[in-house]
């Protein structure tokens, strides 16, 4: 059997089955879709859990639509993923799928050279950076260092390995370390005939003025200019996020993006580590959720969402695990905050534990994603156990003192009909279910308060939805000290800034890596918010409507990739870079302080180092 998975001329999605010795109806074609199926000719749906699909034909040509994206077409990213076929004892059948072909293909977006010969090499730009015409040789790039020293620079092998430059206690130009009373993650070089002399406020300063000399090293090579560089963030939160729910990503994997992230001196890894589609993080407390909900494929009770396939696949992180990469995220001034996300997004959760919805309830609710039933309930005895269980064993866990519990696109109807819930509501006199989500989050805050550990969550935790997706959102009565990620539009940091919550920026229109470049059918990625080329990364001013008592409560900005479209981890580097470097300069200076040319210059000199660690990197 072949099977041709082909976007026709008028967008729609065919798949063509040829060399077929199997009677129609005797055999099911499986697989999942970033964009649910509007209707299907050709075929039945026999089931149907989120965007998986199982499918019976009744002919060799099965036409679908799909709903239509933003841009009003598809890329390589909106065919069917995971693709395999069963007979009818469930028995795999063998298949040649061919690539995903458009009749109407979008060419690939051809980029300007746009270059200058003299720019600052370094990213993100230092606030003062003074190069004098004279130079220093560094023989054989050999720099002595104190021998206390060594063990810091022995954390940063995994960084040093892509370049010649050696730090030895024995020989080559000096380097002297001063600490000294600056703002955090501070630094200050000074690049003498003699000496380099680096004065730093804590590890995070230290760390950056050596990122920062690897950096111009890299471009100047064994001549060193005379210079002098001053340093320091105009925020605090600069962060990156990866969804490790739709897709698993091994701790090597994660490493190799902190590298990344501490490169571009980002500090903070927003670890999304539940969804839907699976529980990754192992707790004594309830071990059947790493146990069942960690692994996915045909035969097991998690079905093969986004590309998994028949087999079982998956993967969990132990305690172990996990203190292994805080400690080499801390090596590289990194923080992680983990998110279990929740009350929605938890259909993995709930097959595993059903004791957390109200089994009385007679409502089906479901989510924009096409998942049934997947909000635990507030008002059952079993959910408040449990919160308290799983937030004091995640405290246990992580050293850094933020928990982020999600609160993002619960469905609107997902309490309704459940009359644990309707009692709950008249016991506490409460008058809706938004007022009902506020109660349920004060709770969370509450018990976090008590282990002086705070509360982040979606803007939804403490603003109205900004799109209509048939969720919802707070009734405005959520404690101030919850932090608030503000995803849904630019203006919604603002809006939450106002209400005196402390804000990361995190705009799907400007920082979610999960969105394609542009309109090409060769691209991959979806675009609910938009297409994000790097440039319109660098070109971002995020504060740029902010009064100043506003700017007090924007801790900061982020990037984020959803693992939807992460079939492959060969998709993985070309979807965060560059963009994240670009978004890393706007987080360090808030916004653009030099042309597109001379930063579009410096960023392809990194990239040459970042290749010789093994990044590939999408053209710009």
């Amino acid at each position: 059997m072949e099977i041709h998975l082909i976007f026709t001329k008028n967008n729609k999605l065919k798949i063509k089955i040829s060399n077929n010795q199997y009677s129609h109806g005797d055999f099911k074609v499986c697989f999942s879709l970033v964009y649910s199926i509007q209707e299907i000719i050709g075929a039945t749906i026999s089931k149907q859990i989120g965007r998986y699909y199982e499918i019976h034909s009744q002919q060799d040509e099965i036409i679908l639509t799909l709903q239509e994206p933003r841009i009003g077409s598809y890329n390589l990213s909106c065919g069917p993923e995971g693709l395999f076929v069963l007979g009818n004892n469930d028995q795999k059948l063998e298949c040649k799928i061919t690539p995903l072909d458009f009749e109407n293909p979008i060419p690939e977006i051809l980029y300007s050279d746009e270059k200058d010969k003299i720019f600052d090499p370094i990213i993100p730009l230092p606030n003062i950076l003074k190069l004098e015409k004279e130079t220093i040789q560094i023989k054989n790039l050999d720099f002595k260092i104190s021998p206390d020293e060594k063990k810091f620079f022995d954390n940063l092998n995994n960084l040093l390995k892509a370049s010649n430059i050696k730090f030895n206690t024995s020989s080559g130009h000096s380097i002297v370390f001063k600490k000294q009373n600056f703002q955090s993650e501070e630094y200050k070089i000074n690049i003498k005939k003699e000496s380099i002399s680096i004065e730093y406020s804590d590890y995070g300063g230290k760390l950056y003025s050596i990122i920062t000399l690897i950096q111009l090293i890299n471009f100047y090579k064994t001549y060193l200019p005379i210079c002098l560089i001053e340093d320091s963030p105009s925020l605090s939160w600069r962060g990156m996020h990866l969804d490790c729910a739709r897709q698993f990503y091994t701790i090597d994997e994660i490493k190799r993006l902190m590298d990344y992230m501490c490169f571009f001196k980002l500090n903070r890894f927003h670890w999304h580590l539940t969804d839907n589609e699976a529980w990754r993080i192992e707790l004594k407390c309830y071990p059947n959720l790493t146990k069942l909900g960690a692994f996915r494929g045909y035969n097991e009770i998690i079905p093969p969402f986004y590309g998994t396939g028949f087999n079982k696949t998956g993967g969990y992180y132990s305690r172990s695990e996990v203190n292994e990469l805080i400690e080499y995220a801390k090596h590289r001034n990194i923080e992680i905050m983990p998110e279990i996300d929740l009350p929605a997004h938890s259909w993995t959760l709930l097959e595993v534990m059903p004791e957390l919805r109200d089994s009385s309830s007679n409502i089906i609710a479901e989510d924009v994603g096409n998942y049934p039933n997947n909000t635990i309930n507030p008002a059952i005895d079993e959910t408040h156990k449990f919160l308290k269980n799983i937030l004091a064993e995640l405290t246990e866990i992580f050293s850094f003192n933020i928990i982020h519990v999600g609160v993002d696109e619960r469905p609107r109807e997902s309490w309704e009909g459940s009359p644990k819930v309707i009692e709950y509501m008249k016991n506490n006199n409460i008058a809706s279910f938004d007022e009902l989500q506020d109660d349920y989050m004060n709770n969370i805050i509450n018990i976090l308060k008590k282990s002086n550990n705070l509360t982040a969550a979606w803007n939804e935790a403490a603003l109205p939805p900004y799109n209509e997706i048939g969720s919802s959102g707070s009734a405005g009565k959520v404690d101030k000290s919850c932090i608030i990620f503000a995803w849904e539009h630019p203006d919604v940091g603002l809006m939450s800034a106002k209400k005196g919550f402390k804000t990361v920026l995190c705009p799907g229109h400007k920082t979610y890596f999960d969105m394609a470049h542009n309109k090409s059918t060769y691209e991959r990625g979806i675009c609910w918010a938009a297409t994000i080329e790097v440039k319109e990364v660098f070109d971002w001013e995020p504060l740029k409507d902010y009064e100043t008592e506003d700017l007090q409560n924007v801790l900061g900005i982020q990037g984020q990739l959803w693992s939807e479209t992460i079939t492959n981890k060969d998709y993985f580097d070309q979807m965060i870079n560059p963009r994240l470097a670009a978004l890393a300069e706007i987080a360090w200076c808030t916004k653009a302080k030099r042309p597109w040319a001379q930063f579009r210059s410096s960023l392809l000199n990194n990239l040459d180092f970042l290749s010789k660690l093994g990044w590939k990197f999408h053209n710009f």
